[in-house]
């Protein structure tokens, strides 16, 4: 009915000969129903591509050809490094320590499918690294990596790269201050920068915005920003990679302002980090 109120008000206003096509051309579309009905199908199909939310931002920087990208995407089918955001403790126990929701807990997951050891894994490249603490009240493992710390692992002709993220707790919850989020980016940038582990592409997730204590004005916009802005404060000093995509959760996607983002990340590159 809308339809026909709208199709009427514009015939009123058009020439009588342009009129006269139009009324010519309904009459032939109402003796063929179907026809009609594909193009309100077309039609609609348009209005919703037309109001389809974007959920895709890329910057590239003129002066280091760094590309970064954000988008809502599923990172563990990414191509490039996958990074793992962990405890500091480098755990792999599943339900007690790591809830199967987060990535790491999908990432477990994975490894369990293809029947990885990753413990194994784990235990020698931890032997390259050096604790900072060992905590006999924790559940698990007791021997604490500093924040920023990396874990290369490679599954198949997959890798991956898990990195201690946030503090393990003696109760088994996890935590991390604002300050402990800006340092522990930038000391991850640098390690993904050393020559052993360095690719190409790398993929992270929004780090600290599922399952971690920080504070509710820490937005998701803010978490983004921090990891953009120390990724371009250490490429001033080595590059980890010469394209950074960060994937959006899906729960997530209408926190993020898409449209805007290639401009705020071009302001990132040149601001110094706080």
């Amino acid at each position: 009915m809308m339809l026909l109120t709208i199709t009427g008000s514009l015939l009123a206003f058009l020439p009588a000969e342009g009129a006269a096509h139009i009324r010519a051309g309904i009459h032939v579309l109402w003796a063929h129903p179907w026809s009609l009905a594909l193009i309100l199908l077309l039609l609609a199909g348009l209005a919703v591509l037309y109001n389809w939310p974007l959920m895709h931002a890329e910057y590239k920087d003129k002066n280091t050809d760094i590309r970064v990208i954000i988008e809502c995407c599923d990172i563990l089918k990414q191509d490039g490094m996958k990074v793992i955001h962990a405890v500091d403790t480098f755990d792999t126990e599943l339900d007690r320590i790591i809830t199967r929701r987060s990535l790491h807990g999908a990432f477990l997951q994975l490894c369990q499918e293809q029947k990885t050891d990753l413990d194994a894994i784990i235990d020698e490249r931890l032997k390259e690294l050096k604790p900072v603490a060992t905590d006999k009240s924790l559940p698990g493992r007791k021997k604490r990596y500093a924040l920023g710390s990396i874990c290369p692992v490679t599954i198949g002709d997959k890798h991956y790269c898990i990195a201690a993220f946030t503090h393990l707790l003696p109760n088994g919850t996890i935590s991390i201050t604002k300050d402990e989020y800006v340092a522990c980016l930038k000391q991850m940038w640098r390690n993904l920068a050393e020559p052993r582990v360095r690719e190409e592409e790398v993929n992270v997730a929004v780090m600290g915005n599922r399952f971690v204590d920080l504070p509710a004005e820490f937005s998701t916009e803010q978490k983004i920003d921090l990891m953009i802005q120390t990724f371009f404060a250490v490429a001033r000093e080595k590059t980890c990679c010469r394209t950074l995509r960060i994937c959006i959760h899906p729960d997530n996607v209408t926190e993020i302002d898409f449209g805007n983002y290639p401009t705020i990340m071009e302001h990132l590159a040149k601001r110094p980090v706080i």
